[in-house]
């Protein structure tokens, strides 16, 4: 009987760009993992600075703090309550290399086998030191799991033409 009561640990790697249309993959492991309590571990691609005083002073805390919007932090806080019987923590990993060789050394450290992706381009950062971490998460991450997600603001596609560049 104490057996029964038991409840599997499980790891899960979700791709993040601090918008509360993220949190919909959240949503998704809790209710297609209903007797697992959950680790979830957003993953975010930054790119570190390039000068040594950039270095020095650069804090992975630090870095997620900024990006963390009320918004975002509101949704993500109610989300927990909602499902505080399933989710036992959620926390922020940001990667920081730039190929799949890094990313597989990333991954251990983790120790996750399973990741919930958007199966469209959903996530998107207007600031250039952030990137989508999702094929890297698809290509590398053992058990791939790929969600529909709706975006409440439409993702802007820039594009680069010489009539652009004149209408600026």
């Amino acid at each position: 009987m104490f057996a029964q009561k038991l409840e599997k640990m499980k790891k899960v790697l979700i791709p993040t760009d601090f918008s509360v249309d993220s949190l919909q993959l959240v949503e998704y492991a809790v209710l297609n993992n209903p007797k697992s309590k959950l680790h979830i571990i957003f993953v975010a691609g930054f790119r570190l600075p390039d000068t040594r005083w950039g270095l020095t002073h650069f804090s992975q805390s630090e870095e997620v703090h900024k990006q963390c919007t009320d918004d975002f932090i509101t949704a993500k806080r109610s989300l927990m309550l909602e499902h505080k019987k399933s989710i036992e923590t959620i926390s922020f990993e940001l990667f920081t290399g730039e190929n799949s060789f890094a990313f597989q050394n990333f991954l251990k450290q983790l120790n996750a086998a399973d990741t919930i992706i958007p199966k469209e381009k959903s996530l998107y950062s207007r600031n250039k030191k952030w990137f989508d971490t999702t094929e890297f998460l698809r290509k590398n991450v053992r058990n791939v799991t790929e969600v529909p997600v709706g975006r409440a603001v439409e993702i802007p596609q820039l594009k680069f033409s010489l009539i652009n560049l004149f209408n600026l």
